[in-house]
């Protein structure tokens, strides 16, 4: 097995390892008995990205693709399920919930029509823009935290793996020669690096971020 195998398979497993990170979101909506307060953004532009890389992995019969992809649909879809129930308005992931379904079959409609040569570049080029469009949501939780003076919702341990996450699939789209995996990826790293920053800028307000050593700030006004 060469290299490139092997890092595709450490990166396959290492994926699908971090898809339960969320479970730590949904513990702490437990403890505090509402998850209002925290952006179901993050969970509902994810599954439009996954959803595109699927279909491009089905189209370029991507194994790994298809099996990261399948898995991670389906935990944040549980992960969503659960941020709802402990939402006491869920007009708003009603409404993103049905935007996403709706964008993803149109875009699983226009790329049918794409000549069969075509249709692997075609999706891949999407499946790179929606990654790229959905850091709108991380960049919407920058504004918030900008706006609130503090990240208090914004668990570290999901930012922290984001970036290494990031990384790990820029290195690999670079490997494997991959153009709209390493742009996706390039993009999301840098989002990561910013929100990073928030955290020393910004820290939360009862807890201390792990790694960084910053906050809380209600402590400091004490």
């Amino acid at each position: 097995m060469d290299f490139v195998s092997l890092y595709t398979t450490w990166l396959t497993l290492f994926t699908i390892c971090f898809s339960f990170f969320p479970i730590f979101m949904v513990l702490e909506w437990r403890k505090r008995g509402t998850s209002e307060g925290f952006s179901s953004i993050n969970l509902v532009l994810p599954i439009m990205m996954m959803g595109c890389w699927l279909r491009y992995g089905f189209l370029t019969n991507d194994k790994s693709n298809i099996t990261i992809n399948s898995v991670n649909i389906g935990l944040m879809s549980c992960y969503l399920l659960a941020f709802a129930y402990y939402q006491p308005n869920r007009t708003n992931v009603k409404y993103q919930v049905v935007s996403v379904l709706a964008a993803l079959a149109a875009i699983y409609a226009y790329v049918a029509t794409v000549p069969a040569d075509k249709a692997a570049d075609t999706m891949g080029g999407i499946a790179a823009g929606t990654q790229i469009l959905g850091l709108g949501g991380a960049i919407y939780e920058i504004t918030r935290i900008i706006g609130f003076k503090h990240t208090e919702y914004v668990p570290a341990n999901m930012t922290f793996g984001m970036t290494l996450l990031a990384t790990q699939w820029l290195i690999f789209g670079l490997l494997i020669n991959d153009f709209y995996v390493t742009i996706a990826n390039v993009a999301g790293l840098a989002v990561n690096v910013v929100t990073i920053l928030m955290y020393v800028i910004y820290p939360p307000l009862t807890w201390r971020v792990p790694l960084l050593g910053v906050g809380p700030q209600e402590k400091k006004k004490q």
